[in-house]
């Protein structure tokens, strides 16, 4: 959590986290492993599985599509795309 709250997640909150990693978890899109290393209680740590990885990519180029298609309507006429 606190890695997400320094990356501008600052009002994420477990009850909205913990059943998205759920679902990720049941599509087969991440898994998890205990961490039973450090101090304190036992915590899960996620990762990405290969088809986890796979859907990223899928995700990443359409959104830069989508990026593209706002960049273009927000550009002044004539100006070269980015």
């Amino acid at each position: 959590m606190t890695l997400l709250r320094s990356a501008g997640f600052a009002r994420l909150q477990g009850g909205t986290l913990y059943p998205l990693l759920r679902r990720l978890e049941e599509q087969r899109l991440i898994s998890h492993e205990w961490d039973t290393s450090a101090s304190g209680p036992a915590r899960k740590v996620f990762a990405l599985t290969e088809l986890g990885t796979t859907e990223l990519h899928h995700a990443r180029g359409a959104w830069a599509e989508v990026t593209r298609a706002l960049d273009s309507l927000h550009r002044p006429a004539g100006e070269a795309p980015r």
